[in-house]
């Protein structure tokens, strides 16, 4: 077995209330028990999710010393199988489920019983090693490591990328199509435009905060995204007139004013604002399709109109997250360049204050922790 040291650093909540309340600790590193390893962490992603799993705590998650993170690439250190050492895994939010269940024969795992998470019962990836069961980790190509692509835009791939991925194939996009992206400057967002308009080679609208969307425009955003708008300050009245309009000019513009002036073909919601899941049926044209990927805190409830579902024949869904082989997809999208996702890299020491700004919605693109 390979020399580790005996501590690590990590981001820990010592005890979880209303507010974050994370910290930089140092802790003991945990031995592996048969059928587990020790990752050393090289990069890992950060998700909004990993806030709402450092409050409360939700059912099922430790109240003291909770370590989150659930986007990590690392290579095994310590195992009681020596063939495995050297060898390079991801670790995801969904780290195993039984693959019998009704939900696993569905294509539903994220609803087995029997599912393991990181960080739920597994510490998550804010450290520097990880102990992790072997079944709970998505083997990687290990060439990724050494090729021409920068190894960190990897772990945008594990949760991020592969709930853009099953999201774009929730929309039932063809080629040409136009999609809507709210939550567009995002980490989910702004991937969920590249690969529908790299990948799919659909056009793209984004949609967000108006401070945002006036920050990109000297930016370049062509790779994720054709045109951005402003979010609306209210999906009532005057302003909400104003902002359908330019979706409307929007879609047609992409269009090449071709056809009858009609909304998008979906929108996909990767926002984690309740204030974006309003008047979804408007977004789209008739049949289309209304994904939702973002998870607003708290009991929210979504209202259509059920005459413009019925008679309009439009399709809702939700989704949490891609599987282990939409991630290894996008593993995939990276390596051959056909996308290239927007990080941030940082310390792990930044991840309190970057998750407060993430939660502020004051970051673009994905963060990803360098160790």
């Amino acid at each position: 077995m390979s020399e580790i040291p005996s501590t690590q650093r990590a981001i820990v909540t010592p005890e979880m209330g209303n507010d974050l309340n994370m910290t930089i600790q140092t802790i003991p590193v945990q031995e592996p028990t048969p059928g587990e390893v020790v990752i050393r962490i090289l990069y890992t992603g950060i998700c909004r999710s990993d806030a709402s799993f450092s409050v409360g705590p939700n059912p099922g998650y430790p109240r003291y010393n909770h370590i989150a993170g659930h986007e990590g690439i690392g290579h095994v250190v310590k195992a009681h199988d020596p063939s495995l050492l050297g060898r390079l895994y991801g670790i995801r939010y969904l780290g195993s489920s039984c693959g019998f269940c009704t939900y696993c024969l569905r294509d539903l795992p994220t609803s087995c019983p029997f599912q393991l998470n990181t960080p739920k019962q597994i510490p998550g990836t804010f450290r520097e090693y990880a102990t992790v069961p072997i079944s709970c980790l998505v083997p990687l190509p290990y060439g990724i490591l050494c090729g021409s692509v920068e190894p960190a835009l990897y772990a945008t791939a594990l949760c991020s990328g592969s709930t853009a991925l099953k999201s774009l194939r929730a929309a039932r996009l063809s080629p040409g199509d136009v999609v809507i992206v709210v939550g567009g400057a995002g980490a989910i967002g702004h991937l969920t435009g590249m690969i529908a308009k790299q990948v799919l080679r659909s056009s793209v609208i984004g949609v967000d905060l108006e401070e945002k969307v006036s920050g990109l425009i000297t930016q370049d955003h062509q790779e994720y995204c054709d045109i951005f708008l402003g979010a609306p300050e209210t999906h009532e009245g005057a302003a909400w007139n104003r902002f359908h309009s330019m979706l409307l000019r929007a879609c047609s513009q992409l269009r090449g004013d071709h056809g009858a002036v009609r909304a998008a073909e979906a929108v996909v919601v990767t926002s984690s604002s309740f204030s974006s899941f309003q008047r979804l049926d408007e977004y789209v044209c008739d049949g289309g399709s209304i994904v939702c990927a973002g998870v607003p805190k708290g009991l929210n409830m979504i209202s259509l109109p059920l005459s413009s579902v019925v008679e309009r024949g439009l399709h809702l869904t939700g989704n949490l997250m891609g599987s282990h082989r939409e991630a290894l997809e996008v593993v995939e999208y990276i390596r051959t360049g056909q996308i290239k996702p927007r990080i941030t890299r940082i310390a792990l020491e930044d991840v309190p204050e970057q998750m407060q700004r993430m939660v502020d919605c004051q970051t673009v693109g994905k963060l990803v922790v360098c160790m």
